[in-house]
């Protein structure tokens, strides 16, 4: 059976044949958000080109996670040309998830609708995102792809279509850092990531996603690089699941240190592990999480005000474990309320 001619809405977005405007993403007038290095590297990576790191924080921060194109047009249509490292790999995270892009725009209460996604699964496409709108001026985001490099991207409009610059970069910065629930595994499209979800919510602050996946080992390097971000606000840190009880012990408290020294009047928070279905059926593993957990609790007090404990259990407990695809990774369900939690929390 070929669910894709029985039912039309299942079928790939087709490639558009019709001649169009082209122009890359990293030019102007697009203004990318989400990539704080993005002028010193001119290309899609979430660290600096320049730092030295280990080979599979490079490899990871190549994935756009938590970035987003803003511009303004009255185009009719918008079309894709993309050029991912591979196609999707993952087979408890969606394809659009993975190397799919997500386009909002904003409605006239100012609040950002979604409005499609790039429902396909190749590595190099040219797409027709969305067409047969009406001609009227209209600020948009493309959300860029969570779990995949991106090579290249450029975006086809009318070609009797105007372009104007979207919103410019905001004052103030919040930084997610974590392991691959703070990259987004596994959302089910870039733009139901947390990160994402709390900018919209938010709105005010810029939002850098450092979420590395297998690899938030509190790396001294990237805790300087962090520390020098300009007029940054909060910090969230999601590490425990990369990390275990000892390099915790060994290296949490320094890399909080090295932030707080440049950055005195940040506000961090740090996030101890979600709920896990197997705490109930294995007690060793339920004694495991509590140890660590107390241990992240017992590092934060030694900062007072500057460092608070966030009880990542406690955020998603009510909804009795169904807020994971596959016992860690969350879905969208409960990536909505981390973001909803977070805001109601820096709204204070």
């Amino acid at each position: 059976m070929d669910i894709k001619k029985i039912d039309k809405n299942m079928d790939d977005y087709q490639k558009t044949n019709s001649q169009f405007l082209w122009t890359n993403a990293l030019d102007e007038p697009f203004i990318i958000h989400g990539l704080y290095w993005i002028k010193e590297n001119h290309n899609f990576h979430r660290l600096r080109d320049s730092l030295e790191t280990r080979e599979n924080l490079k490899n990871l921060s190549m994935h756009p996670s938590g970035a987003y194109v803003s511009f303004i047009t009255d185009s009719t249509s918008i079309q894709l040309r993309v050029k991912n490292s591979s196609n999707a790999y993952m087979a408890h995270m969606s394809a659009c998830g993975q190397c799919g892009l997500d386009l909002y725009f904003q409605k006239d209460d100012g609040e950002f609708s979604f409005l499609t996604t790039t429902k396909i699964n190749k590595d190099q496409y040219e797409i027709t995102m969305i067409n047969n709108m009406d001609k009227k001026k209209r600020l948009f985001r493309l959300y860029l792809p969570l779990y995949i490099a991106l090579l290249d991207l450029e975006i086809g409009l009318d070609m009797d279509s105007t372009l104007e610059k979207g919103e410019e970069i905001k004052d103030e910065n919040i930084v997610c850092y974590g392991t691959s629930i703070s990259q987004g595994g596994c959302a089910t499209r870039p733009g139901m990531n947390y990160s994402s979800i709390l900018e919209r919510m938010l709105k005010k602050y810029e939002v850098y996603n450092l979420g590395f996946s297998g690899n938030a080992h509190l790396d001294y390097e990237v805790a300087n690089d962090i520390a020098n971000i300009s007029n940054l606000k909060y910090l969230i840190i999601e590490s425990e699941s990369n990390n275990t009880y000892e390099r915790t012990k060994e290296k949490l408290e320094n890399f909080i240190k090295i932030i707080l020294e440049k950055n005195p009047q940040i506000q961090i928070y740090v996030l101890s592990h979600y709920p896990h279905p197997y705490e109930n059926v294995n007690d060793f593993l339920n004694k495991s999480l509590k140890k660590h957990k107390n241990l992240h609790k017992q590092i934060c007090k030694k900062f007072e005000k500057q460092v608070t404990f966030v009880d990542g259990e406690k955020i998603l407990k009510p909804f009795h474990y169904e807020e994971t695809v596959d016992n860690v990774h969350l879905t969208d369900l409960g990536f909505y309320f981390v973001a909803k939690y977070f805001k109601k929390v820096l709204e204070k």
